[in-house]
């Protein structure tokens, strides 16, 4: 195989042609599939591959395309080597879209004219940052925080290898810890610098801070934002890199974020940029079409002033394609867990809609906006008992079973997934614009209720509250990623008349979630005495005695009560600060599991109801 020759693909539609490309697979492969017990593992643990190098890539997506997977693994294909995908059976517009830009990029296979000059160029952008890094480094002379950022395949790993190696053998006493999601991440850096240390991350995070010790991430988009953060803070960070787009659900979002908290909290930063590519060729045909393709391309999209501007609700399938790109583009930029299958849901799914605000050619705001609901009726007694929680439904299934809202499961629900806005065009009301006109959208006049489900902090909520959503839910844990917790926010006066639900209904859920919230965020508020008449105290009640419901649900419906029936016991005083947990209980009931203290809690519950 010719290494200095572009990579190739080729799109499968049977079977057969399947079996056929397995059976001549060279030694240097990856087979990934949910089904063929012959491939290397599912196609879910692709992430375990990253940082490694194959020559052929065969992706069995034959029950359904894993975007994710596809832009992945794609980075880890050497040049002259091929991307093999068996697609879905159906044709939809994701499908059809891998096609059409397929044809585009592959009907020239010839080989690149200069592929040793496009080597050549990377070898001297590493190079040179090499020595800016390690001379920085040996001679301890303002020692600055870089952040690497780059599309895969640049070799960010092996230009982190480099100068380790290098640092090590000049500062033999200096103490370089490296760490990355997993260890196979960081292999082709380890096998850089062999002597390197690697330790995972989550220990780390157990391990007392030393800011004696340097501290390298690879593949920081991987790793959640707030751990990297507190790693940076334990430790001295000196070398970080991320993938631009396209991993584990992060990239760009990521590194956005990311630069931003670092520029304000880390004393010295310097961004860098790798654009010459390492493993294969520049203009590369099969990099083309995974950008092209999957709209991960950062460059601003160009306007559009031939089209009639105003606001439009549509599904993606139906958008001209630079309408689509600047939309994307936006719910790219604005969060950090954005990955490619967003691209394949909303071009797939027929609930999955976008609405826009187009001013002057320019998309000045975008929701990706879900329709959810109603659930089977087969289904409630089952989500009610939390026996069952079937994929999708979101609000429906988290107000119904977390607050034991029978009607929630009957009900249209209209989600705002995500909403955006251009950074320099943010504070002007277009956002706000945007969800008066959903509400008022003809397309959405059977929609009971719309509401939104976001990682809480203060800003994103005061924008929810400045347009009439009021707070229904905050869960009792932090998300993993954004290490705040998920709160479910739902329009005050909903958009039609709910079945099962009325208005005084609704005002005593947004009460309920009120008070909890204050009380979760500000620990040492005081919990209102009039919630003992709150008729979701005892759903809630009632379900946490009846096993519906586990403690942390619970949790403040038991504080609530408790107070109101125990004023003065010792267990109410625990059980009244959010910090209290099950482990903590097994010392209040003296029992040796979390398991055998939510079992005795039950019963004393149940004797007071």
């Amino acid at each position: 195989m010719e290494r200095g020759s572009f990579r190739q693909l080729k799109l499968l539609k049977t079977a057969s042609q399947w079996q056929q490309a397995c059976q001549t697979r060279s030694s240097q492969s990856l087979i990934l599939s949910p089904e063929d017990p012959d491939a290397d593992a599912h196609l879910n643990r692709y992430r375990d591959y990253l940082g490694h190098e194959f020559e052929n890539v065969l992706l069995d997506c034959q029950a359904g395309l894993n975007a994710d997977a596809i832009c992945a693994l794609c980075g880890t294909i050497v040049g002259g080597g091929e991307l093999i995908i068996l697609l879905p059976s159906d044709n939809s517009a994701m499908v059809e879209r891998l096609l059409n830009f397929a044809s585009q990029y592959f009907s020239n296979n010839a080989l690149p004219a200069n592929a040793s000059e496009s080597f050549k160029k990377a070898q001297t952008e590493h190079q040179a940052l090499v020595e800016v890094l390690t001379s920085e480094f040996i001679n301890e002379d303002s020692l600055h925080t870089h952040i690497l950022v780059a599309e895969r395949g640049r070799g960010k790993s092996t230009l982190l290898g480099k100068a380790l190696a290098e640092v090590s053998a000049t500062c033999p006493g200096t103490e370089v810890i490296v760490t990355a999601p997993r260890k196979a991440n960081a292999q082709v850096l380890l096998k850089q610098a062999p002597t390197a240390t690697f330790k995972a991350w989550d220990k780390l995070l157990e391990q007392p801070g030393d800011s004696t010790k340097r501290l390298i991430i690879d593949e920081a988009a991987g790793i959640p934002l707030w751990a990297t953060e507190k790693l940076c803070q334990k430790f001295t960070p000196w070398l970080l890199a991320t993938t631009v787009s396209g991993y584990e659900g992060c990239g760009r979002g990521f590194a956005i974020h990311f630069q931003q908290w670092a520029e304000k909290h880390l004393p010295k930063v310097k961004n860098h940029r790798l654009s010459a590519p390492m493993r294969w060729p520049e203009n590369d045909p099969l990099e083309q079409w995974l950008t092209d393709t999957f709209l991960m391309d950062e460059t601003a999209t160009s306007l559009t002033p031939e089209l009639v501007d105003g606001q439009f609700v549509e599904h993606a399938s139906q958008l001209q394609e630079n309408t689509l790109r600047q939309c994307f583009q936006l719910l790219l930029n604005a969060h950090y867990q954005s990955s490619p299958n967003d691209l394949n849901l909303l071009l797939s799914d027929p609930l999955h809609r976008l609405a826009y605000t187009r001013q002057n050619g320019e998309v000045v705001a975008v929701a990706w906006l879900i329709e959810e609901g109603p659930v089977p009726s087969e289904l409630h007694t089952p989500i009610l008992q939390g026996k069952r929680r079937p994929k999708g439904n979101l609000l429906p299934q988290a107000i119904g079973y977390f607050l034991q809202q029978s009607w929630a499961l009957s009900a249209c629900w209209l989600r705002v997934a995500r909403i955006a806005v251009p950074a320099g065009l943010r504070h002007q009301g277009y956002a706000s614009e945007l969800l008066d006109f959903i509400r008022q959208h003809p397309s959405y006049k059977h929609i009971d209720k719309i509401g939104t489900s976001f990682a809480w902090e203060p800003g994103v909520a005061k924008f929810w509250e400045a347009n009439g959503f009021v707070p229904w839910r905050t869960s009792h844990r932090l998300d993993s990623v954004s290490a705040r917790p998920a709160a479910i926010y739902v329009k005050a006066n909903g958009m039609g008349d709910t079945p099962g639900s009325d208005a005084s209904l609704t005002d005593d859920i947004s009460r309920w979630a009120t008070a909890e919230q204050n009380w979760l965020i500000n620990a040492h508020s005081e919990i209102p005495k009039n919630l003992i008449t709150n008729p979701v105290l005892h759903l809630l009640v009632k379900a946490y005695v009846n096993e519906r419901i586990p403690f942390d649900a619970a949790h403040f419906a038991l504080a609530v009560y408790y107070q109101n029936k125990r004023p003065t016991d010792e267990l109410t005083q625990c059980l009244s600060r959010p910090a209290c947990s099950l482990k903590q209980l097994t010392y209040y009931y003296d029992c040796s599991s979390k398991q055998q203290a939510n079992v005795k809690l039950r019963k004393d519950t149940a004797r007071l109801v």
